[in-house]
């Protein structure tokens, strides 16, 4: 095949405003097929008119595309990735053709570590959205900050929505969207992608794609922090946390706890409430207080421990965050000219330092390590919405280090500032920044100042990558030649 055989471009179109991802690629080669691939298709819950803006997005996706997805990818199990998959569910179902439907190997209903996997953030899931739903949630925790956190991170995960009075409902769960889509593509048009798979659309096998994780290796799922840092790691759900939580949801809803299930299970340590209170009852007073009692009733509030099972609720939102983002399916592509475009969901630190446990092996059977990969990245969706903890600096950022390098975050500031998020992160905003000469483009910056970004360090002196965005601020998108 010829310099000239190889030649084309791939435009890559973020859609704006969704504090979600949602990534449409349009690989246009002059020789052989094109090929239309959408990476997830999301919007954050707490958006504002975040239904009628997921509307026009896939209203967008099906004129673009006229209703023909050669790849459909999903990333992960997070809200602001699946969600429009949901909201546009009868247009998916029966406007599109979805050709193949690439997910991570944790998505696989025959894989037994993945049955594992999903079992346990099902158990931890279902009593995050007993935790969302309890009355408590409303009258004792109504301006407790962790409970704030709760029902933030319910948002990313779908466990529920605000509605008016500030309580959460509970909505269909992602993998319920999961299976929606796979019934649509067909079992035989599913794949299940392990890291160090490289695959390539079937439609044209000019466009490849590594895949870098999620790692099987459960360490790996399970960080979340770097190592050096004073931040704590974050692991995946203890299923005796989660049932200890569950325990103390059901027990003020009315249920009474078994007794194996009381902290004291002898019955000489036990001394029930309501006997206590039985003591006290019309002013009575015993000639010998209970000191448990005198102490806990007294007007020193710091001595009550009803609402410390709050920090269970808030560590476990933060788990369950933190461990589907690692199970992220990342994939870097590889165009015909060995530019490189990585797209890693929201992975973390553990997704992250995985990419380089193995080679990878190309096409032609040679080996590719991690680093001359991250070396031709070209084009970075950055993760998390560029948060602090999902961007590796020494092991990842860094070693970007091809001039043409482009950046793209699907971040909303406002609703981020909002939630008191740091999305962007200012240092690693400001790296991005450094490192792709200010080619960094966001989901909702000023569009003449980003096109001015392009054209005062742009990306070649000959075939320079080109910015254009949508006269509605819909979507912004990149054209990169090959």
């Amino acid at each position: 095949m010829t310099t000239t055989d190889c030649s084309g471009s791939i435009a890559v179109r973020m859609y704006r405003g969704i504090l979600g991802d949602c990534f449409l690629l349009r690989y246009l080669p002059q020789v052989g097929e094109p090929v239309c691939i959408l990476v997830d298709c999301g919007v954050l819950q707490g958006v504002e008119d975040a239904r009628q803006i997921i509307k026009r997005v896939v209203d967008n996706v099906h004129q673009t595309t006229g209703g023909v997805l050669d790849i459909v990818v999903v990333t992960h199990e997070h809200h602001d990735h699946l969600s429009g998959f949901l909201y546009e569910q009868e247009r998916f179902q029966k406007s599109f053709v979805i050709n193949e439907l690439w997910l991570a190997w944790t998505e696989d209903p025959n894989d037994r570590q993945a049955a594992q996997l999903r079992h346990r953030f099902s158990k931890a899931r279902d009593t995050l959205s007993a935790v969302a739903n309890s009355p408590l949630m409303g009258v004792d925790g109504k301006d407790d900050p962790r409970l704030k956190t709760v029902r933030a991170l319910c948002q990313f995960m779908g466990v529920g929505v605000e509605e008016p009075g500030g309580q959460l409902a509970v909505r269909p769960t992602g993998a319920s969207t999961l299976q929606m889509l796979k019934d649509k593509a067909t079992a035989r048009a599913t794949r299940y992608l392990e890291p160090g798979d490289v695959v390539s659309p079937a439609k044209n096998p000019g466009l490849r794609a590594y895949v870098l994780g999620p790692p099987r290796d459960e360490e790996r799922l399970r960080k979340d922090q770097p190592s050096s840092t004073a931040s704590r790691e974050v692991y995946l759900t203890d299923l005796n946390d989660v049932m200890a939580l569950d325990e103390q949801i059901r027990h003020p809803g009315g249920i009474d706890l078994e007794s194996q299930d009381l902290p004291f299970y002898s019955s000489a340590h036990q001394h029930p409430l309501k006997e206590i209170e039985a003591l006290y009852a019309g002013g009575a007073r015993p000639e010998h207080p209970v000191q448990a009692h005198r102490l806990y009733f007294s007007e020193e509030p710091w001595r009550k421990i009803e609402n410390e099972w709050f920090d269970n609720a808030e560590a476990l939102a933060l788990k369950m965050d933190s461990d589907t983002n690692n199970t992220s399916l990342v994939l870097a592509f590889e165009l015909p000219d060995r530019q490189v475009l990585l797209f890693p969901g929201d992975a973390q630190v553990g997704n992250w330092l995985s990419w380089g446990d193995r080679d990878y092996t190309s096409v032609d059977g040679k080996s590719v390590a991690l680093d001359d990969l991250l070396g031709r990245v070209t084009l970075y969706k950055v993760g998390h919405h560029c948060s602090h903890n999902a961007t590796l600096r020494e092991a990842g950022l860094e070693k970007m280090t091809d001039p043409r390098l482009i950046a793209m975050i699907p971040v909303v500031s406002k609703v981020a500032e909002k939630h008191d998020w740091k999305m962007p992160y200012p240092d690693l905003y400001a790296a991005l920044k450094a490192r792709t000469q200010g080619r960094v483009i966001v989901g909702d910056s000023d569009p003449d100042a980003e096109a001015h970004g392009f054209a005062l360090e742009p990306t070649s002196q000959t075939r320079p990558a080109t910015i254009s965005h949508d006269a509605d601020q819909l979507w912004v998108e990149v054209v990169i030649h090959f």
